[in-house]
């Protein structure tokens, strides 16, 4: 029977599942922060998300990546959940220097910015277009008037927010997303969902958006980056 990390555990602890399409890209997110401050953790694969009872305590919403925290309350650890909190709490956490959060008000508040607009936008439409796509598709006879829509729209959305993407990137200096002259916690949250291989998936031409392309490039060859994407696919 699987368990929650120890109380004691002098680590943070990531919870993952079997990487699929949609959990993959959240886990990298998190996983790529991870390497690029050489963070001490466990990574613990929870069997099901739904039927572990123990892990809806840490993750209410049922869903990965997740993360236990060294602080306590009255015994109990610290649980982070939602991609993108378990970004901001590690950058409060354990970047010192404010190198991926921001080193000061105008840089965090820049990250902050693009991080929110990538959790309402980019991370909402693409995982729900993964979701739609990985269904079965419906028979002729059955809900295609509806379906097919539904997966237009969502593909309509990501284009939008490709192009957003790629209006900030063309702006003069700009190498990445939040701050011009390295990448953010902003730059890991995207990068999973706009790469060429996404696009592809979604049936865009991701040369549409130059910009965005070679950014996109540029992230892959980051090592903290190819570690996270090699691990993602190993749990």
């Amino acid at each position: 029977m699987a368990t929650h990390s120890s109380d004691s555990d002098p680590k943070i602890t990531l919870y993952v599942i079997k990487s699929t399409p949609t959990s993959g890209a959240n886990i990298v997110k998190v996983l790529s922060l991870i390497e690029a401050l050489s963070i001490d953790h466990n990574v613990q694969v929870v069997p099901s998300t739904k039927n572990d009872i123990w892990f809806h305590r840490i993750s209410p919403t049922k869903m990965v990546p997740a993360l236990e925290g060294l602080e306590s309350n009255e015994g109990k650890r610290l649980n982070v959940f939602e991609s993108s909190s378990c970004l901001e709490y590690l950058v409060d956490q354990y970047d010192d220097d404010g190198l991926y959060g921001g080193k000061n008000i105008w840089e965090r508040t820049q990250v902050r910015n693009w991080l929110t607009m990538h959790t309402a936008g980019l991370g909402s439409f693409a995982k729900m277009w993964l979701t739609f796509k990985r269904l079965p598709a419906p028979s002729p006879s059955s809900s295609a008037d509806v379906f097919d829509p539904t997966i237009n729209h969502f593909s309509a959305a990501i284009e939008s927010e490709y192009t957003c993407l790629d209006t900030r990137l063309s702006e003069p200096n700009q190498y990445y997303i939040a701050l011009p002259d390295r990448p953010t916690i902003t730059d890991f949250a995207t990068f999973p969902f706009a790469n060429t291989q996404v696009a592809q998936m979604a049936g865009i031409d991701f040369e549409k958006w130059p910009k965005l392309k070679a950014w996109s490039e540029q992230m892959m060859e980051l090592e903290a980056v190819k570690v996270a994407m090699k691990r993602a696919t190993e749990f």
